[in-house]
């Protein structure tokens, strides 16, 4: 029997049934301590019983009710936040690059990077397999480094058998490392697809024919155009793994000449043996992403006219874009060195995973079928221990039960069992050695006008309910969430 995957319905754990942030709680206290004031200083009762009424009730709606995907409370704290990056001219970004200039030791000075971004500090490690940029987000307090995968050839038209083994290889690596005690606790996925022209090399072979040259080399070069297959398409794979910033790291690194050369030395060491046990999950390393290649990764992601693998000129300095304006809430138009027209970008986020059951494919209507569009996948991934993951899955499913209503003389709601049966099977597959991982997915869409980027939203929209997936556009926060595929790890909260 071919495995499938059921998601629980997301229900956070705490104060009225979810989890309050620090605003949250202080609107509803505020609105609290309002009614019970007009309950004390009212003329009458009635209008005593109007006011808290009106107090409390508008405070909890607020707070709690959604309101266009999200409550009052938090669009009016992305609503403020857009103005007042606006009002302060942050939103228009243009790159120092050009007059930032070099260190003495002729290595490139950082630049401010685009809104949105984290602050960024870059490090160069040496491993066994080639030089790696490691890049420490001192907000997050975790360092990241990138290394490039290559994806399962023809995974689709595998046998079931050979599908369950690749993907228990992949949870079986995900364990290990979350119960190893390691420094990686932190995963992303990221899969870059970018359109090309099929024809290309055919044009530019009769474009450089020589008219001079034998007849039989012309027939045999015309030959092997026939045979060999061009793809449409540019698909890259990336593997982001995040190591926090804590003591312990600290301590070790200070054992070196310098803090700075202690972080490259030991997370380098702790990346080569992570590209060492690759081999259990099934999975090949390409290369590492120094810093030429992982700055021309950024750049790209930003301009997809620069091409990926053109890293002359490229560094730390030159990775981000001549010029971001963020002004307009629904895009985000970028523009680099080379060309003079904007690309428009905007990003979404995985509001829902499947709440039906799906089989191991269930992304590729998301991953595979959407054609002609430039598009980023990113999901980030939590490494959670089996206790941990074990405790949490018994509390989602003690949630469950509780908020089940089960009254007398009243028809049970099919939903609440289907959800009562997906969490109770989730804490049975963790204990039978599952591994437990926090994860969210995110796209960005890029395309050169708007009439095409309307387009392309739709057909990304139009492949991601064919998966069964829920998007959630990221309007006056395109910009932030940009950055969430990229390849610095983000997108999930840090406990």
């Amino acid at each position: 029997m071919s495995r499938s995957f059921v998601f629980p319905r997301p229900r956070p754990r705490g104060l009225l049934g979810r989890r309050l942030e620090a605003d949250e709680q202080w609107v509803l206290g505020g609105g609290v301590l309002a009614g019970l004031l007009a309950l004390w200083v009212g003329p009458g009762i009635p209008l005593k019983l109007l006011a808290f009424v009106v107090a409390v009730g508008s405070t909890t709606w607020a707070t709690l009710a959604p309101w266009q995907g999200r409550t009052f409370l938090k669009w009016y704290e992305i609503r403020r936040t857009h103005r007042r990056l606006l009002r302060d001219g942050r939103l228009l970004y243009k790159s120092l690059a050009p007059k930032v200039g070099r260190n003495w030791d002729g290595s490139p000075r950082p630049v401010q990077p685009p809104p949105g971004v984290p602050q960024l500090e870059w490090i160069n490690a040496r491993t066994a397999f080639g030089d790696l940029a490691i890049l420490l987000q001192p907000d997050e307090a975790m360092f990241t480094a990138a290394i490039e995968i290559e994806g399962q050839q023809n995974f689709g038209g595998l046998d079931t058998e050979d599908k369950e083994r690749l993907v228990g290889a992949w949870d079986s690596f995900l364990k290990a490392l979350a119960d190893s005690g390691g420094r990686i606790r932190r995963i992303q996925w990221l899969s870059r697809v970018v359109p090309t022209d099929p024809n290309a090399h055919a044009r530019d072979a009769a474009q450089r024919r020589d008219p001079g040259a034998p007849k039989w080399l012309l027939d045999s070069y015309d030959s092997l155009l026939r045979t060999v297959a061009i793809s449409a398409e540019d698909r890259r794979l990336v593997l982001v793994v995040g190591m926090p910033y804590d003591a312990r790291l600290v301590a070790e690194a200070r054992r070196y000449r310098t803090l700075h050369e202690g972080f490259g030395i030991v997370l380098g060491r702790e990346v080569e043996e992570f590209i060492r046990r690759l081999g259990m999950a099934q999975l090949r390393w390409v290369r590492n992403l120094d810093e030429p290649t992982l700055a021309s990764w950024i750049h790209h992601s930003y301009d997809p006219s620069h091409w990926i693998n053109d890293t002359e000129g490229m560094d730390r300095a030159t990775a981000w874009p001549a010029e971001v304006d963020a002004r307009d809430p629904g895009v985000m138009l970028s523009r680099s060195w080379e060309g003079a027209d904007p690309w428009h970008s905007v990003t979404a986020w995985w509001k829902q995973l499947p709440v039906l059951p799906v089989g191991i494919n269930f992304l590729a209507p998301l991953m595979l079928y959407v054609q002609d569009v430039i598009f980023t996948v990113g999901v980030t991934m939590d490494l959670v221990s089996s206790d941990d993951a074990l405790r949490e899955a018994m509390a989602d499913v003690t949630n469950e039960v509780g908020q089940a209503d089960t009254k007398a003389g009243r028809v049970a709601d099919p939903r609440e069992a289907k959800e009562r049966r997906t969490a109770t099977a989730a804490m049975h597959d963790i204990a039978n050695g599952a591994a437990g991982i926090r994860l969210t997915g995110w796209v960005t869409v890029t395309s050169p006008d708007p009439e095409l980027l309307r387009r392309h939203k739709d057909a990304l929209a139009s492949g991601a309910t064919l998966a069964h997936l829920r998007l959630e556009w990221c309007d006056h926060e395109h910009f932030r969430a940009h950055a969430n595929t990229l390849p610095l790890a983000g997108g999930l909260l840090k406990d």
